[in-house]
């Protein structure tokens, strides 16, 4: 029997698609229902994030698999855009938190790159390696490097794990709130200034030949600096909110649902639309924050997923597409969470060993700085 499959040219056909979901959702809200418990967590806090992103991490494993492994397209085709919008929100919000655009000192970068990029290096060590063993694809050594600078550039091969555009789109990001941090202004014109400045990347992507490699950017436009906006003004939008609609948080949660899903076809195709798009999709993740703030519950399931969610989207794909050794085979719904179960523990060993290096490195720059402090201390004597 062939151990693995790749998806360049044959799609899963199910054969009752409705039946094999419906059990696949049912085990994992099971599974996210009987690991809840009370909570005294605040509206928004650490906790609450990490929990959508879990869910997040959900969307996409099945946006992903719609897309790449299934003949049939799901209703839940579109999961990896949805997982990207709540993925940057998140993190347009926690900067702020962490931050209020103030206090970005020289840590900011340090931590930054290494959540990063080490959890990315590792993975693409694997890959390259599995590349080569089990499909026989060999990478060049330009195309290497990129990668593991960060660079992913969508219209040539440099491909080796293609979910990682996700990195330098960020470092982006992360690079225009650093620059909007250092000006002398109230935090209200920097929002302003960041919003700016990120149209300012949509324009130079749209209208030069960098669109060749980055147009995956252009619908992503405005979430980020929406994340950090409401990053501000949380408390004030959630007493608003609790005050006007707290009874009808389901109902406006569908309602915005169903704009985001349908809208392209409730919104005129005109210039930008598609960057507002994802306006109707953050409403929903304020709205359902708000009603599980309401219930006081937590899932530690949702909560392990969180916490290692940018291990599984960087361990997802190539899995998942390019070396399926589970998807292909039948029951479909026995071999997804043979697949799902692996990925989980495969992220949770990359998450734990990128911790290690990391603090491994910080512990001996600290060494080497005390070294340097007790040198400068002698000569002084």
């Amino acid at each position: 029997m062939t151990n693995f499959i790749t998806y360049s040219d044959y799609r899963i056909v199910l054969t009752n698609p409705t039946t094999t979901f419906g059990v696949i959702f049912v085990v994992l809200f099971v599974a996210i229902a009987i690991t809840c418990k009370k909570t005294e967590n605040k509206f928004f806090d650490i906790p609450a994030t990490t929990s959508l992103k879990g869910i997040a991490v959900l969307f996409l494993l099945f946006g992903h698999l719609s897309q790449k492994c299934l003949q049939q397209k799901m209703f839940f085709n579109l999961g990896g855009y949805w997982a990207v919008i709540i993925f940057l929100f998140l993190s347009g919000h926690g900067l702020y938190q962490s931050y209020q655009l103030s206090n970005t000192k020289s840590g900011f970068w340090k931590k930054r790159i290494s959540k990063l990029y080490v959890p990315l290096w590792i993975t693409l060590v694997l890959f390259i390696f599995l590349d080569q063993i089990l499909i026989n694809l060999h990478h060049p050594l330009p195309e290497i490097v990129l990668n593991f600078l960060g660079f992913h550039l969508t219209n040539i091969l440099v491909r080796i794990n293609a979910p990682a555009w996700f990195v330098e789109y960020v470092m982006v990001l992360y690079f225009i709130f650093w620059l909007v941090s250092k000006l002398s202004f109230s935090d209200e014109v920097k929002i302003l200034v960041l919003f700016c400045l990120s149209f300012s990347v949509y324009i130079v992507v749209c209208y030069t030949p960098i669109k060749n490699y980055h147009s995956i950017w252009l619908q992503y436009t405005i979430v980020f600096p929406a994340g950090v906006l409401f990053g501000k003004y949380q408390n004030a939008l959630q007493a608003l909110l609790s005050k006007e609609i707290k009874n009808r948080l389901i109902l406006l949660t569908l309602i915005s649902l169903v704009v985001f899903y349908k809208w392209n076809q409730l919104i005129p195709t005109i210039l930008w639309s598609d960057i507002l798009r994802p306006l109707a999709l953050i409403l929903p993740i304020i709205l359902v924050s708000m009603l599980i703030d309401t219930l006081n519950f937590q899932s530690s399931f949702l909560l392990f997923m969180g916490s290692c969610s940018y291990e599984i989207y960087l361990l997802h794909g190539p899995f998942m597409v390019k070396y399926d050794f589970f998807l292909y085979r039948k029951p479909f719904y026995v071999y997804f969470f043979a697949y799902f179960v692996g990925l989980l523990i495969l992220s949770y060993v990359l998450a734990k060993t990128s911790n290690v290096i990391i603090d491994g490195l910080s512990a001996l720059q600290g060494k080497k700085h005390n070294k340097a402090i007790q040198r400068t201390s002698y000569s002084r004597r």
